[in-house]
């Protein structure tokens, strides 16, 4: 399968969204050719180098007003992690400027096996990879299930209200994206889930709800008008 490549500082998961602001040059053309041919793109996070291009006008006339100079400017060589995620345009509005604004759906992960075309943007081919299920069972479900519940009557317990929280997927593989996704961790640890079967995937995030609980006061101890000195943020 031939895909355009899109590397960010942002891992997608399959089944979740993603919000994009295209205004360089490069990346528009690509948005406006996949949505011409409706075909999707990948996204990738970067292992190193820069999101933008510092050759790209508009970055170049924000330099201009910024007065930011060119001696100033880190070039960098743009190197993505190989296995990434499918994004499928959902939502899009172009700009009089040739801007893009769009909403995209992660789908299904792939391995970028080489890179087919650098300029103006990356096109790779790519190989769709299989959820592997084979070491998954029943008992690690039922576990993150009960921990999820536990995690927010401890919430509840500690601060004396009531959540109205999202019910969990049924699905084994949609269940670990779904709370992936969700949780604040740095892009490494989200990159090793992406890349992990769904029994390891299910297990660290399991593993990540229980710290969470770990974290929360044993019991409510706040009085009218006193702050909290601590946050599940």
């Amino acid at each position: 399968m031939k895909l355009p490549l899109f590397p960010l500082h942002t891992v997608l998961f399959p089944g979740a969204p993603i919000s994009l602001h295209i205004f360089e040059e490069r990346y528009r053309l690509m948005i406006g050719q996949c949505l011409a041919q409706q075909q999707p793109f990948g996204v990738v996070l970067l292992r190193s180098g820069s999101e933008v291009s510092p050759d790209d006008p508009f970055i170049r006339s924000l330099r201009r007003q910024l007065n930011v100079e060119e001696d100033d400017i880190v070039r960098e060589a743009v190197v993505p992690f190989e296995i990434g995620t499918i994004a499928r345009i959902t939502e899009s509005q172009q700009f009089d400027d040739g801007r893009y604004l769009l909403i995209a759906q992660g789908q299904r992960r792939f391995r970028v096996q080489y890179i087919i075309q650098h300029q103006p943007y990356l096109v790779a081919s790519v190989s769709q990879l299989a959820e592997d299920t084979s070491t998954l069972s029943g008992a690690e479900i039922t576990r993150l299930r009960q921990t999820y519940e536990q995690y927010w009557q401890t919430m509840t317990r500690v601060t004396g209200r009531e959540y109205d929280y999202e019910e969990l997927p049924v699905d084994a593989v949609e269940l670990s994206y779904w709370l992936a996704h969700r949780f604040r961790v740095d892009n490494q640890r989200k990159q090793r889930w992406l890349e992990s079967d769904v029994a390891t995937r299910l297990r660290e995030v399991t593993g990540m709800l229980n710290v969470e609980i770990a974290l929360l006061p044993r019991t409510a101890r706040r009085r009218a008008g006193d702050a909290w000195p601590w946050s599940w943020n």
